[in-house]
């Protein structure tokens, strides 16, 4: 009997643990879907199925890792010959292009998810403000503060 409760005493707290992070999973996938398919209606891009926007989301993160590559070679190879505000914007611009050229690419291919031009110009600019919002969220986190 002892034992049991032992047993019981070890096994409820990994319970319920597990799921408030499953319930913190669901969240996060239900507002990351939810903001996206929102962005989507916004800007009028039509989809066929929930499997094709999953699909996209996939192939998406596929080319972000390229682009996050080749933006990384970019950077060793041509940005040590540029002024610190000239490599800000050359940043900007390669990361538009690469992204904006990602899109079309996902755009081309998949033949269930459908953009027009200035649906896939409108996602890019959302995704490059998210993005650069996020990273200098970071950098003023990593700070110090002057107190």
């Amino acid at each position: 009997m002892k034992r049991k409760k032992e047993m019981l005493k070890e096994i409820i707290p990994i319970i319920i643990v597990s799921i408030l992070l499953l319930s913190i999973l669901i969240g996060v996938v239900c507002f990351f879907l939810f903001f996206n398919i929102g962005i989507f209606e916004l800007l009028g891009v039509e989809y066929e199925s929930w499997t094709s926007i999953l699909m996209f989301f996939g192939f998406s993160l596929i080319a972000d890792a390229i682009v996050n590559v080749i933006l990384i070679f970019f950077k060793a190879r041509y940005f040590h010959k540029t002024g610190r505000i000239v490599k800000k914007r050359h940043a900007a611009i390669f990361r538009i292009l690469l992204d904006f050229s990602a899109i079309h690419i996902i755009d081309e291919l998949m033949t269930s998810v459908h953009f027009s031009i200035l649906s896939e110009i409108g996602f890019v600019l959302i995704i490059y403000l998210i993005d650069t919002s996020i990273s200098s969220s970071k950098r003023e986190s990593d700070k110090p503060r002057n107190e």
